[in-house]
């Protein structure tokens, strides 16, 4: 468990410009969670959320509840998608990973994407049914396979599109920290998500910032990440603003390291087929994470199972995407282990 340095801050409440309902997408105003709306996002129905709440249903459920002691806790998961169309492993262990939530009950819990293998109705289906057994606030940011065929499932259902950037980017303020969620799911960061997200960066609050693709630096390079130059820029403002940690997914395992002075950590072991690597730990797994007011402390919870879930990954073979959903593909790969006593439907 590493505790990073202190940032001084004074307690915060959410802050909107975009959206009264919690998201803060320009310039601060802190708005009392009394004025907050019964309407998520504005043009979004009620019909229209996921079973477990949009992001603006959530941020108000996280909101309402100050943390205990002044400590924020928060679960940190990604890449619980099904191994493949055909199989089921994937949304075994991700039942596991909900149980290991409403186990720790956190504050609130961040998915960082990569929610399905394909961005198919059915599989949305699956993993909106599994996911409303959590019993926390549950917020998401869009990955590189929830886009497959398109952005508007999940802007009209979960997080609309930031006016400032064009993207799914969101922020806001909790118990004295500013969480700055930034959509990567392009594999890149646009100017106006800079400039977006340097305006977030100028507080005096801990700051941390939430992403599906990590950048291309390092033991993570490979193709299916920001190029050169989009991550030598924003790694360069996360140090000038010191950034106090970032959390990471698509990576299908854990990670920690420390880049001038920031922790960032890969949390990809929600289900998904794990990567191999020689870094990090291959290991289903979500992150615990604790804001305290002398630092931010995260520490590594394994997922106990023996399914193992197998098929393409963002490192396997430097495979696209779309091209994972090529049948010749998929048969070169095993099929996912599922112990007999876990066997039955799905």
């Amino acid at each position: 468990m590493r505790l990073q340095s202190f940032v001084p801050a004074g307690l915060a409440l959410i802050t909107a410009t975009l959206l009264p309902a919690c998201l803060n997408t320009g310039r601060p105003a802190p708005v009392p969670p009394t004025n907050l709306p019964g309407n998520s996002f504005g043009a979004f129905r009620a019909a229209q959320e996921p079973p477990f709440g949009n992001t603006a249903t959530n941020l108000r459920r996280i909101i309402q509840q100050p943390p205990k002691d002044g400590v924020v806790r928060f679960v940190v998961l990604g890449d619980n998608r099904n191994s493949t169309p055909f199989t089921t492993g994937g949304n075994k262990i991700y039942r596991k990973v909900i149980d290991k939530i409403n186990e720790i009950n956190p504050d609130f819990a961040v998915n960082l994407g990569d929610f399905t293998f394909d961005a198919l109705r059915p599989n949305w289906n699956k993993f909106e049914e599994i996911t409303s057994r959590s019993q926390v606030p549950y917020l998401t940011l869009v990955g590189n396979h929830d886009i497959l065929f398109g952005r508007a499932y999940y802007e009209t259902r979960y997080t609309p599109p930031n006016p400032e950037t064009g993207l799914d980017d969101y922020t806001f303020d909790y118990g004295g920290a500013r969480f700055i969620m930034m959509d990567s799911a392009n594999y890149n960061f646009t100017e106006r998500q800079f400039q977006w997200m340097e305006r977030q960066l100028q507080t005096p609050l801990k700051k941390m910032i939430f992403s599906h693709t990590p950048p291309r630096y390092g033991v993570w390079q490979h193709k299916l990440a920001p190029s050169p130059e989009v991550t030598r820029r924003w790694m360069e403002m996360n140090k000038r603003y010191n950034v106090d940690h970032v959390f990471l997914g698509h990576v299908h395992l854990y990670d920690n390291r420390e880049v001038d002075g920031i922790d960032y950590t890969i949390s990809g072991g929600g289900g998904a087929p794990l990567d191999n690597k020689h870094y990090g730990q291959g290991v289903y797994h979500v992150v615990l994470a604790e804001v305290h007011p002398n630092g931010i402390r995260t520490q590594m919870v394994p997922i106990q199972t023996n399914i193992r879930t197998y098929g393409p990954t963002p490192v396997t073979d430097g495979l696209e995407a779309n091209e994972m959903q090529n049948p010749e593909v998929l048969r070169g790969f095993l099929t996912d282990y599922i112990p007999p006593e876990e066997q039955g439907d799905d």
